[in-house]
């Protein structure tokens, strides 16, 4: 998985979706105010939904939640 550090949020959601393979599962993130929204599909994908990734709307800061999360997946991208 690709580690969220030293990118921006628009970068690091590019990288993992061409990283996956499920990326018709959750798309691009096109609004960066809505990526809890995105990261929530992406959480919720097949493939990803039993890792128990930490909910994105737990956090205010996507950076937080991406450190958290990223992680968990590298195994599975």
């Amino acid at each position: 998985m690709i580690d969220p550090r030293h990118m921006s949020l628009t970068q690091w959601a590019d990288a993992v979706i061409l990283a996956s393979s499920d990326t018709w599962a959750f798309g691009r993130l096109v609004e960066e105010d809505h990526w809890q929204d995105w990261a929530t599909a992406f959480v919720n994908a097949p493939g990803y939904s039993q890792r128990n990734l930490p909910n994105p709307y737990k956090f205010t800061d996507w950076r937080e939640w991406a450190d958290r999360a990223y992680p968990m997946l590298e195994a599975t991208i």
